[in-house]
């Protein structure tokens, strides 16, 4: 696997795809293990508001989902490809000055939000257009499915945003229609062709001197500063740290040890404490930060005796939690 491949496999993505794929094709317990199976997530990380997960974990679920429900499982999982999940690259979208300063917020930030694929602006004589392709690797039938997932996404921003003359762009995909195209049909007002040379969102010159209907100068700055915000730590090692957190968390009470979250995000025991170290922190005190703010939550709640809440952080009993709580937050922070 090349090196940049490797790399997008362990950037962090927000839990809300998975949690949306897991609502729409988990309906019981025994069905939400099998999906998550393989991924190294568990449903308490997808719960928990703000929570991320490496792409590779993302890609995994996707499969496993293709492989029980077929390449079209998108048109069943409405949630996953719908605008208000795409939050602050939605919004830059919309309020952009024109149609074609949205093509260009969607090339630059769509995989801000979806480290999954990548994007590539082009201009020809008659268009501009978004080409689409996986940043990571994806067999034949997973990435038709996610490319779907994507397709059925930027129809229905540009449906916003052209209104009547969304039937003038054209959504190209570099392969044969598939069984059931007649379904797939069914969910775009635009122009769609298959066996093209690459997955393309094409847009007219003419509709792109358009003015978007939903131009908002304030609040698209408010949207592109949120969305550089993401970019940058991207490239830094903080969301490695962030990424660690969220993996303890949803782990607990079983402690997760430092090889098995080297591990689950990707990379050798070696490499996560250099990357951390990098980020100015160690695994000891991410996990020490992870129980002391789960431990004044309970404390705070106080619907839980002292063996529960050690059993919740996975202390072996209720000495050592006291202990633990001493060195947080006093002899006062510790419930009689």
């Amino acid at each position: 696997m090349q090196g940049s491949e490797a790399d997008a496999l362990r950037v962090p993505v927000s839990a809300s795809y998975a949690r949306a794929l897991v609502r729409a094709f988990g309906k019981t317990r025994g069905e939400r293990d099998e999906l998550l199976k393989g991924t190294g997530v568990e449903q308490d990380l997808l719960d928990q508001p703000g929570a991320h997960m490496p792409v590779s974990s993302l890609v995994i679920l996707a499969a496993n989902i293709t492989r029980a429900h077929g390449e079209l499982w998108p048109l069943s999982a409405a949630a996953v490809w719908s605008t208000s999940l795409q939050g602050a690259l939605d919004v830059a979208t919309r309020t952009a000055p024109t149609i074609a300063a949205a093509l260009n917020i969607g090339a630059r930030f769509g995989s801000t939000r979806a480290p999954f694929i990548r994007n590539r602006l082009r201009k020809t004589a008659r268009s501009i257009q978004i080409e689409i392709a996986p940043a990571v690797p994806m067999e034949g039938a997973l990435w038709r499915a996610v490319a779907l997932a994507v397709s059925l996404n930027i129809h229905a921003a540009y449906l916003q945003l052209l209104e009547d003359a969304i039937g003038q762009a054209t959504l190209k995909f570099p392969w044969r229609p598939p069984a059931g195209a007649e379904r797939l049909m069914q969910h775009y007002s635009c122009a769609v062709e298959f066996n093209a040379a690459a997955f393309i969102f094409d847009v007219p010159n003419a509709l792109c001197a358009r003015p978007s209907p939903f131009a908002d100068p304030e609040l698209h700055a408010k949207a592109i500063e949120a969305l550089e915000a993401v970019e940058k730590p991207r490239s830094d090692t903080a969301a490695l740290a962030r990424m660690v957190e969220s993996l303890i968390a949803a782990r607990l009470p079983h402690r997760l040890a430092e090889e098995e979250a080297a591990r689950l995000v990707g990379t050798s025991r070696r490499t996560l404490v250099r990357r951390l170290a990098e980020a100015g922190c160690a695994f000891r005190p991410l996990l020490d930060g992870v129980l002391r703010e789960r431990a004044r939550t309970m404390l705070a709640e106080g619907t839980q005796s002292r063996d529960e809440m050690a059993a919740a952080l996975g202390y072996t009993d209720a000495t050592s939690f006291s202990r633990a709580c001493r060195r947080w937050f006093g002899a006062k922070g510790v419930r009689a």
